[in-house]
């Protein structure tokens, strides 16, 4: 079997309904990459090759840790996104395939030549406030989360892919921030899930609880983060984060009675509205 075949054949077997691929082909791409020791923009490059025996057990250990609801980016350790690859371990959560409707939201509004502080709230591994700041180089980044585990590894991703540029922070929210920092883009990615929601294998057997749960309704850190978040911003500073659809309404009035203006929902591939942004006054 040649090396494009080996790929073709696994996005196939990914795209079962049961493994709740986000995007069968990019999961096939990283698995059969890192059997063979290559980044997956290589691929192409190898695509008539074939595959050797040892490469091919090596393959079918992988593929068979993603049967059994283990998340690719843990198994590669790197997930890809907006161009750049970031290392993920259970350390934090894998940032899903789209978080760039949460960057892209909070960046839809900032021009390119903005200089000043980005925030990213609830940073997990660094992903969103990290593209950020790689879309927006005149902007310094911090990155919080309540996890030590997580804002080392988000560490460790800013000084790779903008080094001197980041500063992170382990604690609750706003605690650990410079007092009197005013930020010209916020995102964050708080937990949202409502207690006890069952949630998909892959996610509860091997990511942190922590970045899920949320409360009876999954608002409980969303009301306190939005309660704190005008002092943050800076005038014409933009807010965005994502939860989940049901709880579009609730956000954009927990935004427009925080004083905030001009709320919006940004919709997914998909056209399903999972992103909430709005605007501090200038």
């Amino acid at each position: 079997m040649t090396v494009g075949e080996l790929v073709h054949h696994t996005a196939l077997r990914l795209s079962a309904p049961e493994l709740l691929s986000e995007d069968p082909g990019q999961e096939a791409r990283e698995l059969v990459a890192h059997a063979l020791g290559v980044l997956p923009a290589e691929l192409p490059d190898q695509a008539s090759n074939c595959v050797d025996s040892r490469q091919h057990g090596e393959f079918m250990r992988l593929l068979s840790r993603r049967l059994d609801a283990e998340p690719t980016g843990y198994i590669v350790g790197a997930v890809e996104l907006l161009g750049l690859r970031f290392t993920v371990d259970r350390r934090g959560f894998i940032p899903r395939l789209d978080l760039p409707v949460l960057i892209n939201a909070g960046l839809e509004r900032v021009p390119r030549e903005v200089s000043g502080f980005a925030l990213d709230l609830a940073c997990g591994i660094g992903a969103a406030g990290i593209c950020v700041g790689h879309a927006r180089p005149g902007l310094r980044v911090d990155l919080t989360d309540v996890s030590s585990e997580a804002i080392e590894l988000a560490r460790e991703n800013a000084d790779r892919l903008i080094p001197g540029r980041a500063q992170c922070y382990a604690g609750d929210l706003f605690q650990p921030l410079p007092r009197g920092r005013r930020y010209a883009i916020v995102t964050a990615n708080p937990p949202w899930v409502p207690d006890g929601t069952p949630l998909p294998e892959e996610v509860i057997n091997h990511e942190p609880p922590v970045s899920f749960f949320g409360g009876p309704d999954g608002l409980d850190v969303v009301r306190r983060l939005i309660r704190e978040l005008p002092e943050w911003l800076a005038p014409g500073g933009v807010y965005a984060q994502e939860c989940d659809p049901s709880q579009v309404d609730k956000v954009i009035g927990l935004l427009t009675g925080a004083g905030l203006r001009d709320p919006r929902a940004h919709p997914d591939k998909d056209g399903v509205r999972r992103v909430v942004s709005a605007q501090r006054h200038g």
